[in-house]
């Protein structure tokens, strides 16, 4: 293992909702003991507070995943997985980022252990940090809707021209602001355009929404701001007159029609294919991955295709290529069957939860924890001893202001730790989200990608069939034939255009997990 693998980072971050700013100080001080623990060396601490972990629109978030690509550090260490997004597909990603840079997160609270039911597990602990988010966002959206119907500001992004009353939390116009926007209007009706007006407010000194100059796409938005004559809105509630309007409804309504005349035609939008089994598919010839590309078949009609590397770049296995539209059916169709059979599931949420009893040290941290705010409190004591004898310096001070912050530190971690401990996976947690998986609509892009990433391990693909790993360990194989493999196969016969612009690696799992023999006729 190279320093960079010992080199480690923390991410922390706490929400403004029902949390303090001790709370990125205990998940620091738990990080840096996991640290400790492993032998890793600490070069940076990124911490993000009172952000959200709905969306991964964070500063010090965003420097950390740009940070990955210099290649100094090898972990990143972070309290849960809520903290790298509360969104399944945001954290799949941002995961795949810092991957791709060699880079590996590893969670403080949620020790997953490596193997086939730890991407079982990693897939429930996201489900619930999901639905854990979800609750909260709806106990927040609870909140500012009364607010919005009390026509109240609900925070976020400012507006040009208001301000917000610190009594009432509703709007007032802002009289250093406002002109311009009655000015703004009265110049694009008068037939400015956006790119005049733009730059007449970057010359008067006034900034956008988010302090940066103004633009086309900046001013179109503010144009197209239908709170400026006086409604206020928030999501599907709307009051009219809740709030002072700058802009009568004869100009707004003109300039509209007039965005609407000026609008361009929308640049084409460009698409690639996606290929689900991209990391997962194997050349059953050679051992090669296969990759995504796309072609022409002999009569001419475009398809997406799977196709060895080997053959592709060095001409050195002779796998025909297999078209995606019979591939991927097939391996979802093998996913839906293995969920059907109620006693796999409850032989898989036996396994995955074992795997988690073995991997929970939550009670460990606690204890440590529990250890370490001892040793402070009798080093506390010990100072206290010291001033009641009348030694009082400079030195007594420092060291009774490093223990108090010390001691707040810890037990903002041993805080955590223990709401933690409290939101423990059960074995009908794991049944219950296996089973929603199963009830998942297989015709679905976004269902189809998840369970694939959660219960395959690798496809070994031959002529005439391919084997199936799944991500649980028991004796036997899936066994899919494909009848229609000749008639899907092109070989030589047709040309790539373009190639799939996922960079594709081999699996650190070797090809030994396996489940029962069966075929599927096609």
């Amino acid at each position: 293992m190279s320093s960079v693998d010992k080199t480690a980072v923390i991410y922390a971050r706490y929400s403004s909702h029902g949390q303090t700013e001790q709370s990125i100080d205990g998940q620091i001080a738990a990080a840096q003991k996991y640290a400790e623990g492993k032998g890793y060396t600490i070069i940076h601490i990124y911490a993000d507070r009172a952000m959200t972990g709905r969306n991964d629109d964070r500063e010090q978030f965003q420097k950390m995943l740009s940070d990955t690509a210099t290649h100094q550090f090898g972990v990143i260490l972070l309290w849960k997985i809520d903290r790298f997004g509360r969104n399944r597909e945001e954290i799949a990603f941002n995961r795949y980022r810092c991957k791709k840079n060699g880079v590996r997160v590893e969670r403080v609270a949620e020790d997953v252990p490596d193997g086939p039911e730890g991407v079982i597990l990693d897939s429930v602990l996201e489900g619930m940090a999901e639905y854990y988010s979800l609750q909260l966002a709806q106990n927040v959206r609870r909140g500012q809707r009364e607010s919005a119907k009390k026509s109240q500001s609900n925070g976020g992004t400012r507006m040009i021209g208001y301000k917000v009353n610190p009594d009432t939390k509703r709007y007032e116009i802002d009289p250093d602001t406002a002109p311009f926007i009655t000015e703004v209007f009265r110049r694009y009706a008068g037939g400015q355009t956006m790119a005049e007006i733009a730059a007449w407010l970057n010359a008067q000194g006034l900034r956008a929404t988010r302090g940066g100059m103004f633009t086309v796409n900046s001013l179109h938005r503010l144009l197209k701001n239908e709170k400026y004559t006086g409604v206020y809105i928030f999501r599907d509630i709307r009051n009219e007159g809740g709030m002072p309007a700058l802009i009568d409804r004869a100009t707004f309504d003109k300039v509209q029609e007039m965005l609407k005349v000026n609008r361009r035609a929308p640049s084409r939008v460009w698409s690639r294919a996606e290929y689900l089994l991209t990391d997962k598919l194997f050349c059953g010839h050679c051992g090669a991955p296969m990759a995504g590309v796309s072609g022409h078949g002999h009569t001419g009609v475009k398809h997406n295709y799977y196709t060895c590397l080997n053959r592709k770049r060095k001409k050195s296995c002779t796998k025909k290529s297999v078209r995606q539209d019979v591939l991927e059916p097939l391996v979802l169709k093998s996913i839906r069957n293995l969920l059907q059979d109620d006693a796999t599931l409850k032989y898989i949420a036996d396994r995955v939860w074992a795997e988690y009893e073995r991997s929970d040290t939550s009670g460990d941290t606690i204890r440590a924890l529990d250890r370490q705010i001892a040793d402070v409190d009798r080093a506390l004591s010990n100072v206290m001893k010291a001033i009641e004898m009348g030694i009082i310096n400079e030195m007594t001070k420092a060291r009774m202001d490093e223990l108090t912050e010390q001691k707040q530190a810890l037990s903002a971690a041993r805080a955590d730790a223990g709401l933690a401990r409290g939101f423990k996976l059960t074995r009908n947690m794991v049944l219950y989200f296996l089973r929603k998986m199963a009830a998942m609509d297989i015709s679905d892009r976004d269902s189809q990608k998840r369970l694939i990433k959660t219960f395959v391990n690798a496809i070994y693909l031959y002529d005439d069939h391919f084997d199936i790993a799944f991500n649980y360990t028991e004796n036997g194989k899936v066994i899919v034939k494909m009848q229609e493999i000749d008639d899907a196969s092109t070989g030589g016969a047709f040309g790539c255009c373009a190639q799939c612009p996922t960079k594709i690696k081999a699996p650190a799992v070797p090809r030994r997990v396996f489940l029962f023999c069966c075929s599927v006729s096609c």
